[in-house]
């Protein structure tokens, strides 16, 4: 009796198994996986190409000289005054002051105005226009780019607030001689005057700070250039809004509460810090200050605050959300 013969065939192997390499929108992609290997932008080339970016937007040259113009207007305005003249020569560090303070508000408006448009618009637009991907694929980095554009928008307010004092110290230069035919009035004030000045500058510079980090972080939540601009130039109006209301809210319900809470608001901290910084005279607010007595220390935490936190949200968005447009 034959034996029953054993198939000699072996069975069909699996097939094969390739792992799917991640997206460039997901959160744990890199262009060098599975051993490919690809050049990636240094840092400073992302910054490069994010000022390139900038300088190549039409908008924001329109916005510098609709600025320039304004500016431009004011200060022959002032020329013209009667009564700024007649403070120069009975009190000249007040005359310097209310100069300062007039070309301060009119910078901190309009610089913060610019500067939460262009945040909001440079990050937002890589949204919108779907490049995102095309960054990251590239292998740019998501929190890397994102600082990329931070560093852009901080060398373009730094410009900005040079080019400011500029103008500002032309125009009270010729304003001084053109009524005095020197400026001995001015240069012999005392050091106080330019150390409030300093302090003034100071705070200036936080200001645009946060309105960076107001448009970067209103971007980064919508992803959206619409969202963004919207929502970081809906952010100071409101909180000026709400301080306005809240003695309302106190005389309604009895409540503390109402006031306490305008201790905590960015907008009003920020246009109390001048005032209570300058002890040597009495230093006026632009806008909406705290209900209630808030000191430096005080107001400088509250702001030290919001920038920190909107810095997390900002950063902490960019990193851990996959980018699905």
């Amino acid at each position: 009796m034959n034996a029953v013969a054993k198939p000699t065939a072996k069975p069909p192997a699996a097939p094969a198994v390739f792992e799917q390499p991640p997206s460039p929108s997901s959160a744990g992609y890199s262009p060098d996986f599975a051993g490919e290997k690809l050049p990636r932008p240094s840092f400073l080339g992302s910054v490069g190409g994010e000022i390139l970016k900038l300088r190549r937007q039409g908008m924001i040259w329109a916005m510098l000289g609709l600025a320039v113009f304004l500016f431009a207007v004011v200060a022959g305005a002032l020329t013209t005054a009667d009564n700024v003249r007649q403070t120069l020569e009975k009190a000249p560090a007040t005359f310097v002051f209310n100069m300062y303070d007039t070309y301060l508000t009119m910078f901190d408006v309009g610089s913060g105005i610019f500067l939460l448009i262009v945040s909001a618009r440079l990050v937002g637009m890589e949204y919108s226009g779907g490049t995102i991907r095309v960054l990251l694929a590239r292998g740019a980095g998501r929190v890397r780019l994102l600082l990329a554009k931070l560093t852009a928008l901080a060398m373009v307010a730094l410009v900005l607030m040079t080019g400011f004092l500029v103008l500002a110290g032309a125009a009270v230069y010729a304003t001084v001689v053109h009524w005095e035919g020197s400026f001995e009035k001015v240069s012999s004030l005392p050091g106080t005057v330019w150390h409030d000045l300093g302090l003034n500058v100071l705070v200036a510079l936080a200001s645009m700070g946060a309105a960076i980090l107001i448009g970067t972080t209103a971007a980064a939540i919508g992803r959206s250039l619409a969202f963004g601009i919207g929502a970081a130039l809906f952010l100071y109006p409101a909180e000026n809004l709400l301080t306005a209301v809240m003695p309302i809210f106190k005389a309604l319900t009895g409540a503390d509460f109402w006031l306490n809470v305008s201790a905590y608001l960015l907008g009003p901290n920020l246009d109390v810090l001048p005032v209570v910084m300058q002890t040597d005279h009495q230093a006026r607010a632009a806008f909406a200050v705290p209900l209630i007595k808030v000191d430096v220390t005080h107001a400088w935490l509250v702001v030290g605050a919001w920038v920190l936190a909107l810095s997390v949200i900002a950063v902490g968005l960019s990193w851990r959300r996959d980018v699905l447009q």
